[in-house]
């Protein structure tokens, strides 16, 4: 149920923005905005803000699955891979992304729990980790391969961002010390 509150999160905003009157900006507008200043607050919108319904019906059903095994290990964690991945993902579509149009979506924060739940099993060495990064990997190995398909209509700078801000995130936890490979309620 705690996984469910971004995706309901999204839809709220999706569904906010489409009953907007047309003389009202879209919300669109407050997407990321790459190397400027106005568009700053936008890494912290971004992830709530889709193009279409098709847009976020892709995003939904990828945050849900990803989202469902990462809150397996605890909603800290979970919160924890969320809210970095946002960020990171979002700060490299501001420094690094294409110009002259807004950045938006979940599939940043996507990447970055892909990127994490694919690390953790190797930074971790526990088997059952292990397993999962396999099985995750297995079944997103599309979702891997699109990080080299460039599109100037998807943000591919949150998609790198994102992965590389989760694989680093279970760099972090599980990869600088054995002991931190522990569950929170595990250690002393």
């Amino acid at each position: 149920m705690f996984a469910l509150a971004w995706p309901a999160a999204m839809w709220a905003v999706f569904v906010f923005d489409a009953l907007l009157p047309n003389s009202i900006a879209r919300l669109d507008n407050l997407g990321i905005w790459p190397r400027s200043i106005a568009g700053l607050p936008g890494i912290a919108a971004a992830p709530f803000l889709h193009a279409d319904i098709w847009h976020l019906l892709a995003n939904t059903i990828s945050f849900c699955i990803l989202g469902a095994v990462l809150v397996t290990s605890g909603r800290r964690l979970f919160t924890e891979v969320i809210v970095t991945t946002a960020i990171i993902s979002g700060s490299g579509a501001w420094l690094f992304g294409q110009g002259g149009r807004p950045h938006e979506g979940a599939s940043g924060v996507i990447y970055g729990m892909l990127g994490f739940l694919l690390a953790r099993g190797w930074f971790s060495r526990k088997p059952v980790w292990a397993i999962i990064s396999l099985v995750v990997g297995f079944f997103q190995l599309g979702s891997v391969f699109g990080l080299l398909r460039i599109d100037p209509n998807i943000s591919w700078s949150c998609h790198f961002w994102g992965f590389i801000g989760g694989i680093t995130l279970a760099w972090w936890r599980y990869g600088r010390d054995p002991a931190r490979a522990l569950p929170p309620s595990s250690r002393s």
